[in-house]
């Protein structure tokens, strides 16, 4: 199996993992999982241009550079990704962050709607 194909591999696992935490209302777990998901789709597209970066916030930047800049991706569909990252990084890292079914259920429908974009530019 190519990288591509690994890349895409682990975003349907994620975002299955994600709706599957939510369904046992592990709602931070969920929403991590389904940044996740969205990250390693966004990794393989990154790929198919042969771009690479070791940093989260890199795979951002590049998304907006070669995806959003050139019209391929709108900035609203990039954005989910971003808003992801930084939900993902609260409920990672902010102990007092109390995240619920909406929050989880959200961030799995934005992850759905940001792997199909990815998807069809592939």
């Amino acid at each position: 199996m190519n990288e591509l194909l690994k890349f895409l591999a682990l975003s349907s696992d994620d975002l299955e993992t994600a709706q599957f935490l939510c369904d046992g209302k592990r709602y931070r777990s969920s929403i991590s999982r389904a940044y996740y998901a969205m990250y390693y789709a966004t990794q393989a597209l990154l790929l198919s241009q042969n771009l690479d970066t070791s940093t989260h916030r890199g795979v951002i930047k590049l998304l907006a550079l070669h995806f959003v800049k050139t019209g391929k991706i709108t900035p609203n569909v990039a954005r989910l990704l971003s808003d992801a990252y930084d939900l993902r990084q609260a409920s990672d890292y902010d102990s007092d962050l109390s995240e619920n079914e909406m929050a989880a259920q959200s961030a799995i429908e934005n992850a759905k709607k940001f792997i199909s974009e990815v998807k069809s530019i592939l």
